[in-house]
């Protein structure tokens, strides 16, 4: 974005309330992050935060400049698309945004696929809570978003894009290779909190089994996928996720699958994008793109079933 690096940072904490949070939004470190707004705290002469430990909340002079920073970054962000459209020398880029884990193991190959044919056009991800996901979405900061569940808005469009497995996941040699749901109620889980599509999926087919999510022995809730997996490989405990994130371990025997009997868990993920009458050209043949590919797989799906 044509937007000045220290503005983007500040706005980025504002919106994510927190330093650690807005540095795992814009993958730069904390210190990175606390330098820009140090120097544009400097540069204004004002302070911008009222920091009282881990908590921060902005100054008067803060809400002024975040609410017209905003205006700018909207501004800029239609400046380069009007630049971009009218100009051969400039490289098309798409803002995409996820709130689901398997964003990141669906979609690289979807990416590939798609720059097989569209070498020139780039793409910027992100990966945000599903309220500032819509948020983008509608105000125009993003182009499109992967979302694991339904979502109901005015202003949105939404087309199914990759189904996922949901399956019970554990270390090799610590749990049985198959268990009943009611056994559910006393194995230690691990769950991981940063997908609501995947909660709303085993809520649901839980339910429906007799068995809450609150009468489940959830006795750790962890954020990073990647730490999530190194638990489970210790035997502390399982944990329920998309097949697709634990295929290496699976591949490879670090992690099993644990069969819960009676208990099938899928969901699909969604691409919701901006209603409007003609979105710029390179998002709509992206939207062409994956919608095609999905036809593609569901009749691949048909002849198997068929057979």
């Amino acid at each position: 974005m044509i937007l000045d690096q220290k503005m983007k940072v500040f706005l980025t904490v504002a919106e994510a309330g927190s330093f650690s949070r807005a540095s795992r939004k814009l993958s730069l470190s904390q210190s990175v992050v606390s330098f820009h707004v140090d120097a544009l705290e400097k540069e204004l002469g004002v302070s911008l935060f009222r920091r009282q430990g881990r908590t921060i909340t902005l100054t008067r002079e803060g809400e002024l400049l975040y609410q017209e920073g905003k205006k700018l970054a909207q501004e800029a962000q239609r400046v380069e698309d009007a630049f971009a459209s009218h100009s051969t020398t400039i490289a098309q880029r798409i803002y995409l945004a996820g709130d689901a884990l398997t964003c990141a193991f669906t979609l690289p190959w979807t990416l590939a696929a798609f720059r097989e044919t569209y070498p020139d056009v780039l793409f910027n991800y992100q990966h945000l809570d599903q309220d500032t996901l819509l948020e983008k979405l509608v105000s125009g900061d993003l182009d499109m978003a992967l979302i694991g569940h339904p979502v109901q808005h005015r202003k949105l469009s939404m087309q199914e894009c990759f189904r996922d497995e949901i399956i019970l996941v554990a270390a090799p040699d610590k749990s049985p290779d198959r268990i009943t749901v009611d056994d559910l109620r006393h194995v230690p889980l691990l769950w991981v909190t940063n997908d609501r599509g995947l909660e709303l999926v085993l809520n649901q087919r839980l339910s429906e089994k007799g068995l809450p999510l609150k009468n489940l022995n959830i006795f750790m809730e962890i954020e990073d996928l990647p730490i999530l997996k190194t638990f489970i490989r210790a035997g502390v405990g399982l944990a329920f996720l998309p097949r697709l994130t634990v295929a290496d371990e699976l591949r490879f025997g670090l992690l099993k699958a644990v069969a819960v009997e009676g208990l099938a868990l899928e969901r699909m993920t969604y691409l919701v994008y901006r209603k409007e009458k003609q979105p710029r050209e390179v998002v709509a043949r992206f939207l062409e793109f994956v919608q095609k590919r999905r036809w593609k797989e569901a009749k691949e799906e048909q002849k198997k079933g068929e057979g």
